[in-house]
């Protein structure tokens, strides 16, 4: 045994050729589990009980398969009306740290009649809500509601497209609109605060 190889006089191991469960079962990085369950036919299926390891895993539970991993639950759970005051089916909790759910070979959908996204933050710099993608963000619905209580913005580095096939309303308590041509022409709208930094801009880089 290596110098530093972790021991347990009192592992007990019960199984046969289609299965084990050990109690203290010392893993080959020397981390133990205090209980583990496996499969005979594939050693990468398999559920730990670590009492070893890091910050992560010590304390921890493992779940690995090469198959796929399914829970399903709920089926005496209430259903109000609308949705108000249901009973929840299934409840992933973090106490502390992160959740973090990946599919890098392909796709995470989440399927239901309602969804939310609700971020509570306290700090001023939390409560954010961040979608980021690298090619393409697609929302299509049959009616959209966007509200901000403080600034909303829109900007593109090259074309913005506002368009309503119908009718398109515009309303502001005070409307400020410049565009390229207003350091010669001035502002269809009139001479504005929005118009005037256009101008200092134009100036500035000639």
């Amino acid at each position: 045994m290596a110098k530093g190889q972790r021991k347990n006089f009192y592992t007990i191991r019960y199984g046969q050729r289609d299965g084990e469960i050990k109690f203290g079962h010392i893993h080959e990085d020397n981390n133990e589990s205090a209980a583990m369950l496996r499969s005979g036919h594939e050693p990468c299926h398999y559920i730990t009980m670590d009492h070893t390891g890091g910050e992560e895993r010590k304390h921890g539970t493992i779940c690995r398969s090469k198959g796929s991993f399914k829970v399903k639950a709920g089926d005496n759970c209430l259903v109000t009306p609308n949705n108000i005051a249901n009973q929840a089916g299934i409840v992933l909790d973090s106490v502390s740290g992160d959740i973090i759910i990946k599919a890098p070979n392909g796709r995470i959908k989440l399927e239901a009649q309602d969804i939310q996204l609700i971020a509570n933050g306290s700090t001023g710099k939390t409560g954010v809500i961040t979608l980021d993608s690298n090619d393409k963000v697609v929302v299509n619905s049959k009616s959209i509601d966007m509200r901000a209580k403080e600034s909303y913005k829109i900007f593109s580095e090259k074309t913005l497209d506002v368009v309503g096939n119908a009718i398109m309303n515009i309303y502001g308590g005070l409307v400020d609109m410049a565009d390229g041509a207003t350091k010669l022409k001035g502002s269809k709208t009139g001479p504005s605060s929005t118009e005037e930094q256009a101008k200092e801009l134009k100036a500035g880089g000639e």
